[in-house]
């Protein structure tokens, strides 16, 4: 391709100028940056794929086996419920409710430090060091049979865990294309499904063990914390910090991963703390309709999530049923993650995807509070519930719209931030809408979740609607040479970038 003409780039300059922009993109990207970058240079599609696929086997099976070990770290708590934690730590009232909401306080107070080291830090060293921290605080659970202190160590679970998704988001757009996002995203985020498989595997051999020296629950905390100790050591020793930092890859290499990641226009890395981008995202009405999206689907995951167990035990299975149900689940909720990507994929409609999603659980709640369960009926009603498990896919198309259409590293920072910050408040409240006087249909809880629906719905509504208009603005001011990617790795917002384009 070639470099633009001093006329094309002074009617650019110029069209910047108008806006006040220019002073922001005159620093230019980072030194480690700037040594792996140029002109942008054609790639044929042999070599991208190759390099697509090596960077698939070093990077996304440390992504994959990450989010395995916290969705199942973080579940523990829901194993443990039918293997006699609330008697043997003598849990009264919502008590038990109070464990699965400390852990997203823990998130919620982790965000902000966690996102700003996050900027600062090298990633990979960086999620390794909570990685082991999160593995040794599981571990320690073990320990705790009173409520205060299994309170203290979910808290610190949280914190530690709350870097993982910010962290992933980043090394996606490092490594990746904007259009390869939504899969990756979905592949890790449904590792949520994998953990419910496994671990509901795990739970039911270790329910067997009877008569030792510590409960059946104990166990579980031990076997896998110590798992996800051992584990931080390789990501510490395999994951990369940077496509420019990353010894498995030749020096030719390195420039061509970042040419491949040009056209996202959103860089790679900067250290640089930029305030004007901190206060673009705080008055951006994109970022907080993000941020509300994620904020309403969680107030109906994180409580599927804590009493699912809880639920199918009242439709009539027995604890090592319910146990070995959870592979089902888990199976589900792998399908409907990954149905959801590649068909917002296919058809480059990820908020109508989203919208799609939303009528199985619907459907599913309401037969949930409509029909009374019986032995008769258990398999009925099973299903129904798995209806609501579609809803779980919410989570990984929100955060591949996060991904996909904000930029500037700062901005970035902030808009991850807040959205996790209110993942974690909806995580928070998810488990209190679930009353134990309620139990065990729980049927105000769902009444509850059918409202939420319905807000969600008019959330995704709007944020569509607005992604719209900005690309035909951003059209209508485009300069005749049409779309370039000159401004690549020059840290701008989506805003600033007269080249970037939002997805829908």
């Amino acid at each position: 391709m070639a470099a633009p003409s001093k006329e094309e780039i002074g009617h650019v300059e110029a069209s910047l100028r108008t806006v006040g922009l220019l002073k922001h993109m005159e620093a230019a990207a980072d030194d480690e940056t700037a040594k792996y970058t140029g002109a942008p240079v054609d790639m044929d599609p042999a070599t991208e794929r190759r390099l697509f696929w090596k960077v698939c086997r070093r990077i996304l099976p440390i992504m994959l086996v990450t989010y395995f070990c916290q969705s199942l770290d973080k579940g523990t708590i829901g194993l443990s419920s039918i293997m006699g934690i609330i008697e043997d730590a003598n849990l009264q009232g919502q008590q038990y409710s109070w464990l699965g909401t400390i852990l997203y306080i823990g998130i919620l107070a982790g965000e902000y430090p966690q996102n700003y080291l996050l900027q600062k830090l090298p990633v990979g060293k960086f999620l390794a060091c909570n990685v082991l921290l999160w593995g040794s605080v599981v571990a320690c659970s073990a320990a705790c049979t009173r409520f205060q202190t299994l309170m203290v160590v979910r808290f610190f679970l949280g914190f530690f865990e709350s870097c993982v998704q910010p962290t992933f988001v980043i090394i996606q757009s490092m490594w990746f294309t904007r259009s390869e996002q939504t899969l990756l995203t979905s592949l890790w985020y449904c590792q949520t499904g994998v953990s419910l498989m496994l671990g509901g595997l795990i739970a039911f051999g270790v329910s067997h063990f009877e008569n030792g020296p510590i409960y059946s629950w104990q166990l579980l905390f031990l076997v896998l914390g110590l798992a996800t100790v051992f584990w931080s050591g390789w990501i510490a020793f395999l994951l990369p910090d940077s496509p420019m930092r990353a010894k498995c890859f030749t020096e030719d290499e390195k420039k061509l991963l970042l040419e491949r990641v040009r056209k996202n226009e959103m860089g790679i890395q900067n250290k640089e703390y930029k305030r004007y981008q901190v206060v673009e995202a705080l008055l951006d009405p994109l970022v907080w309709c993000l941020v509300s999206l994620i904020l309403v689907a969680n107030l109906v995951i994180g409580g599927l999530g804590v009493f699912s167990n809880l639920i199918i035990s009242n439709f009539g299975f027995t604890v090592l049923q319910t146990q070995l149900l959870n592979i089902a689940q888990g199976a589900l909720t792998i399908c409907v993650m990954i149905g959801s990507a590649w068909l917002s994929e296919k058809w480059q409609q990820t908020c109508w995807t989203m919208l799609l999603w939303s009528i199985p659980p619907i459907i599913g709640t309401a037969v949930i509070i409509a029909v009374e369960p019986t032995p008769s009926r258990a398999g009925g009603m099973l299903i129904a519930f798995y209806c609501t498990q579609f809803f779980l896919a919410q989570g990984n198309m929100i955060i591949s719209l996060v991904s996909r259409n904000v930029a500037g590293r700062t901005k970035k920072g902030i808009a991850l931030t807040a959205t996790f910050i209110a993942w974690s408040v909806g995580n928070l409240i998810a488990p209190q809408i679930f009353q134990q006087k309620d139990a065990p249909r729980y049927i105000t809880g769902f009444v509850v979740h059918l409202v939420v629906y319905g807000v969600y719905i008019c959330i995704i509504l709007v944020t569509r609607f607005l992604l719209l208009r900005r690309n035909r603005q951003k059209e209508a001011a485009m300069s005749s040479e049409g779309v370039t990617h000159d401004f690549a790795f020059q840290d701008l917002t989506d805003r600033e970038n007269p080249n970037f384009r939002y997805c829908y």
